[in-house]
């Protein structure tokens, strides 16, 4: 691996992994809800590295959290909702990146990480009533999605012109 990619690699670990953290300070109305902004950074990994090396800066960020905040439980769900949301948004740019930009992968990736942690969420609480809040969920998840889109959308822009080739 070139010494341009393990710092392009590393800063995109550091910037996910402030932006995590920022986003604990944003205020929002609906109890542990996020915006999920940390998935701008996910996204253009996908697009500039790759499935394996975006796998890596989402495994770092999480383990990071852990050891920042102090709350193992989290990784559970950060992690397996990062990993499903890679795998959505890999395989829809991959393949489906003529008919839908990068908001639509963003959204898929953003309902696919709630998706798997309300799925979690039932299994270590042993409940199904967790099912009623997909829809509103959902929702968020589609308004959320749409913002990171946007956001991944400009920041690659900026990215391909600058810095990658």
């Amino acid at each position: 691996m070139s010494a341009k990619k393990t710092m392009l690699i590393s800063l995109f670990v550091c910037v996910a992994l402030i932006v995590s953290l920022l986003e604990y300070y944003i205020p929002i109305p609906i109890p542990n809800v996020r915006l999920g902004l940390s998935n701008v950074i996910i996204i253009n990994a996908i697009l500039i590295f790759g499935f394996k090396e975006t796998f890596f800066i989402s495994f770092l960020k999480a383990i990071l959290l852990v050891i920042i905040l102090g709350n193992p439980i989290s990784f559970i769900y950060n992690f397996s909702a990062g990993f499903a949301s890679i795998v959505v948004m890999y395989i829809v740019n991959k393949f489906c990146s003529k008919f839908l930009s990068l908001v639509g992968v963003s959204v898929l990736g953003s309902v696919s990480h709630i998706m798997v942690q309300i799925l979690i969420s039932m299994i270590l609480l042993n409940t199904k009533t967790l099912v009623n809040f997909i829809p509103f969920l959902g929702i968020i998840g589609i308004f959320t999605g749409i913002l990171v889109g946007i956001l991944a959308n400009y920041m690659y822009k900026i990215l391909r012109g600058n810095y990658v080739k």
